[in-house]
């Protein structure tokens, strides 16, 4: 191989190295979302199942500043159980101070409650299930995309030279 060839392929390697971990990066993530999407449709479909609503008051409203600039509301909400316990969680949401609003929870762990309805959170936990499992399966495909375009634009590249360097590999 030429002196003049070097530079060219430690760029690709490089640039392969650096596709293959971002793929790796993004791959692990998306197993990250599955398993946080899976496991909040399990607790969702436990609320649905066999949790328990109850009216809830609420306490105080928030404007916070998100990290990318944004602003969102959140509300902090008391409620009490059938057994007297009372509980207070701070959730993303708007109401006015005052308001009556719905808790769901499981009876088991009321420290998990929520105002959303269960259909939403639904819809939200599959999709991050949905979007992870893409992941999961689309940055594989990049990398082995990537190495099948390079060995093939490799095989070419040495057919038209003549076969000058090394002979293509014998297939079994």
């Amino acid at each position: 191989m030429s002196a003049r060839r070097w530079p060219r392929v430690a760029g690709k390697a490089v640039a392969g190295v650096a596709v293959t971990a971002l793929a790796a990066l993004l791959t692990v993530l998306g197993y990250g979302f599955v398993r946080g999407g899976l496991d909040g449709l399990n607790e969702v479909s436990a609320v649905a199942a066999r949790g328990t609503s109850v009216d809830g008051v609420v306490l105080a409203k928030d404007e916070v500043t998100e990290p990318q600039g944004s602003r969102s509301k959140r509300i902090e909400v008391r409620f009490t159980t059938p057994e007297g316990t009372s509980y207070q969680f701070w959730e993303g949401g708007d109401a006015d101070v005052g308001d009556a609003i719905r808790v769901h929870y499981l009876p088991e762990r009321p420290e998990t409650a929520s105002t959303h309805a269960v259909t939403g959170n639904r819809v939200g936990y599959g999709m991050l299930a949905l979007v992870g499992l893409a992941l999961m399966i689309l940055m594989p495909l990049v990398v082995v995309t990537r190495a099948v375009d390079a060995l093939r634009r490799t095989c070419r590249r040495r057919a038209l030279q003549g076969g000058e360097e090394e002979p293509p590999l014998e297939q079994s």
